[in-house]
């Protein structure tokens, strides 16, 4: 092949890159590898390109590389993003992500393919072990914590009446908070459940309407206790939707008490049904002090929470619409919000099938 001014420079940005790097012909071996797959790999360039793409490839690994290659060729589609494992000079198992892109010539012929290789060893490992302790963090303080509770409620169940005001004071803040805890380690291991991919209930047609009415129902206690009334408006009488519903009902229940939680004194909440480009949306709307603009770009990140003087006044763990956020994915929905000194609005979109797509989107 010849060398040209593109090729050369090609090749000056892959000794440079920070990422591995290697350019491989259509019938699998090397054209050319970088410093940082050497690094990566653990061999001197010379092994590298002796060893072949194979050699260095988990066996359980190999084929699923080259049927996945063969599909990227076929399909005509540029490039693919795979995870696969490679063996370490050492013997160890080094963990990557592989972005694998087809070169084809000026006729459309593929010529060679272009590796670009991140190691994900140490990530997966710090992600296994988050997700170790907060199980065992999540198990080594909800034992003891029942205990407490169950403790409480029997003193509030038989001898609170009996107590002086400031000692049923005291056991009224000890609940109160032992409730916080419980509701905290319950999000966490949500937070997990959630980001493994476990609990998914199956999809189901459902009408939306009803998961809005099961959802509200579920925040009428808490709406009450607020004094904050929910209102349902729909546009349309019905909006079926395979979705599932499980999910999406904790979604609405989140978002309810949000809107709740942070809505002004005597203010309202109002949840909207509607057609918006061939989606069913349903947003919550309620009437206070607009989203910061600092937490804007985070809001659905984990343990994100208001202002300082805000917090204090509306306690939480700063879970929720993370994990709204994660649950919406995991459906194949979208989240977003609009929040402005007028209200806050934050909507949940969810794909409808064509045949499902009946009647005028709402404006």
């Amino acid at each position: 092949m010849e060398i040209t001014d593109s090729e050369s420079l090609l090749h000056a940005s892959m000794e440079h890159s920070p990422i591995g790097m290697a350019l491989t012909r259509m019938d699998g071996s090397w054209i050319d590898v970088n410093p940082a797959l050497c690094d990566i790999l653990g061999y001197s360039k010379s092994e590298l390109m002796v060893a072949g793409f194979k050699q260095v490839t988990l066996p359980e690994d190999r084929e699923a590389t080259v049927a996945t290659a063969r599909a990227l060729v076929a399909s005509g589609r540029k490039s693919v993003r795979l995870e696969k494992r490679y063996i370490h000079a050492s013997g160890r198992i080094v963990e990557a992500v592989l972005y694998l892109t087809v070169v084809r010539d000026a006729a459309g012929t593929p010529v060679m393919y272009i590796s670009q290789i991140t190691d994900v060893t140490a990530a997966r490992q710090l992600e296994f072990l988050k997700s170790e302790f907060i199980h065992t963090v999540n198990h080594e303080l909800r034992t003891p914590l029942t205990g407490i509770m169950g403790a409480l409620q029997l003193l509030e169940g038989t001898a609170a009446r009996d107590l002086p005001g400031p000692t049923r004071g005291l056991l009224d803040i000890a609940s109160r908070n032992c409730k916080r805890l419980k509701s905290l380690l319950d999000d966490i291991l949500e937070m997990e459940q959630v980001a493994a991919g476990d609990s998914l209930d199956e999809p189901e047609e459902v009408d939306l309407a009803d998961i809005v009415e099961g959802a509200v129902g579920a925040m009428r206690e808490k709406s009450e206790a607020a004094a904050i009334p929910v209102h349902v408006v729909s546009h349309v009488p019905s909006v079926m939707c395979q979705t599932h519903s499980q999910r999406l009902m904790r979604v609405l229940r989140i978002l309810l008490s949000n809107a709740i939680k942070y809505s002004d004194p005597k203010g309202d909440v109002t949840v909207r049904l509607e057609r918006v480009d061939g989606a069913a949306r349903i947003s919550v709307r309620n009437i206070g002090l607009p989203i910061p603009d600092a937490m804007r770009d985070f809001i659905f990140q984990p343990f994100v929470l208001g202002e300082p003087s805000d917090t204090r006044r509306k306690q939480g763990g700063g879970l929720g619409l993370a994990i709204a956020h994660n649950l919406t994915t995991s459906i194949g929905g979208r989240i977003g919000f609009t929040s402005d000194e007028a209200e806050t609005r934050f909507w949940v979109d969810l794909p409808m099938p064509a045949g499902m797509q009946r009647g005028a989107a709402a404006s």
